[in-house]
Parts: structure tokens; sequence; C-alpha cells
């Protein structure tokens, strides 16, 4: 007899999930207690102890679903000022997010204009330096190969 109760726990709350229950609302929440009450027995008769297997499943169809089985209002204008709402939202959001790029583009233009002005300061204060430059040397070197070659 338990499988054959199992099987109606089953079978009822396949209907539950379908929208399609006969004994609870349209749409209610496939929890245990509805779908005791959608098979005609006492909500306190569908137990885990009982039905270890069949209460897992359903727990994890109920997690795995979430808010996708929350009674939603399907009207237009429900559907419209939702949208609106979220629409509001996101200007909102990207509003804030544009502040906060210009913010950090002025902080990174700022310090790039005082790395400038210390390049600036650092150029006066070097004097005249005693190394060679080597681009100079190799210059006289070719310069005087040139000459003797003539």
């Amino acid at each position: 007899m338990k499988d054959s109760a199992e099987a109606e726990y089953r079978k009822a709350f396949r209907r539950i999930v379908e929208g399609k229950a006969v004994r609870v609302e349209k749409g209610s929440k496939p929890t245990l207690a509805n779908i005791a009450r959608e098979v005609g027995r006492d909500p306190s008769a569908l137990k885990k102890s009982r039905y270890p297997t069949f209460v897992a499943e359903v727990e994890a169809y109920v997690e795995s679903c979430g808010s996708v089985l929350e009674p939603r209002d399907r009207s237009l204008s429900t559907q419209l000022a939702s949208a609106r709402a979220e629409n509001k939202a996101l200007r909102q959001r990207c509003a804030i997010l544009t502040d906060e790029r210009d913010a950090a583009q002025s902080k990174v233009l700022n310090l790039q204009m005082s790395l400038v002005e210390k390049a600036h300061l650092l150029e006066g204060f070097e004097g005249p330096s005693n190394v060679a430059s080597f681009d100079q040397r190799v210059r006289q070197k070719f310069l005087q190969r040139d000459r003797y070659e003539e």
C-alpha cells in the first residue's frame, strides 16, 4: 500500500506543478501539505520518515524553482508598472556608475598631470651630464671613417 500511496502523491505533485490541481488552488506551491491535500489526505500524512525519496525530490524541485513558483499578477498594467520600476532602477544604477567612472577618470587625469609636472621639475634640476652619449660617439666614429675613405 505504500507504493500506491506514494504513486498518488507523485501524481498529485505532477498535477500541482503542471497547474492542473483538483483540490487545491491552481498555481499553488508544491509544498508537502498541498500535495497531501491534493490527494485528499491530512497534511500531516506526508512525512519525510515515510517517503524519504519522494520528499527529497519535492524539496529539490522547490529549491531549484525558488522564486519562479511565487504567484504573479499577469495583468498588463502590473507588468508595465513592474517594467517601468525596473527600468527606473537600471537608469539610477547607470547614473551612479557613470558618476563613479567620471570620478575615477578625473583622479587618473589629475595623477597624470602631477606626473608631468614632476617630470618638468626634474628636468630643471638635471645638470649637464659628464657621461658622453653613446650616440654622439658612434656618429663621430662614422664621420671620421667617411673622411678617411674619401
